[in-house]
């Protein structure tokens, strides 16, 4: 597979970046989340987070980088998976985008959506330890890869962008505005919460989510 070279791209083209609920779960308006007005080292207002690992909680809280505000999970552990995500509304049909940058540890990070808990959802990684692309679900705890993209050339010092969109049983992704999987899944076929992820032996800092 040839290399690609994946440039972040801004957010203003991501029209597929902005949660739309399905008929049957639509929220009153597109939302944005950013974390400019949220006070330093604390979990913002309307987020709660899940471990897989109870032991390893990890640590979320909103830190200054690089002049502007982030939703920071810095509390490198070992085992596990991390996840960050807003209560309402809880949506069916998707499409949503996050502005992250990945810290120090195994160095991965991503999306997740239709979040019933820490055992059941759908997950968009970011992998610059391994310069790739993942595609998991998540079933009872059971993790299970849907689509794997490798050999990708990205700045790992760079803001990158990953967006989704899975309505019904189609599901695509986006990394900095490139396509980077297409798949049709259903197995998680109720509506969730959507957040931020990462493995616990990553850190990362997410500047928007959309």
């Amino acid at each position: 597979m040839h290399a690609r070279w994946l440039r972040p791209t801004a957010c203003a083209s991501f029209l597929l970046g902005t949660l739309l609920a399905s008929a049957s779960t639509r929220a009153e308006a597109p939302t944005v989340v950013t974390f400019d007005r949220a006070r330093a080292g604390t979990l913002p207002p309307g987020f709660r987070t899940f471990t897989s690992a109870e032991t390893e909680p990890g640590r979320w809280q909103v830190e200054r980088v690089e002049g502007t505000a982030a939703l920071a999970q810095v509390a490198q552990g070992r085992a596990g998976y991390r996840l960050a995500v807003l209560e309402a509304p809880r949506l069916l049909d998707i499409r949503a985008g996050i502005r992250l940058r990945v810290g120090p540890g195994d160095r991965a990070a991503g999306i997740a959506w239709r979040v019933r808990d820490a055992a059941n959802y759908y997950a968009a990684r970011l992998d610059l330890a391994d310069d790739e692309f993942v595609l998991y679900k998540f079933v009872r705890g059971n993790r299970i890869r849907l689509s794997r993209l490798s050999g990708l050339r990205l700045d790992h010092a760079a803001w990158h962008e990953l967006s989704i969109a899975h309505v019904g049983e189609r599901l695509r992704v986006w990394l900095n505005g490139i396509p980077v999987a297409s798949k049709r899944d259903g197995a998680l076929s109720e509506p969730g919460m959507v957040g931020l992820w990462l493995p616990g032996d990553s850190t990362a800092y997410f500047q928007r989510l959309w």
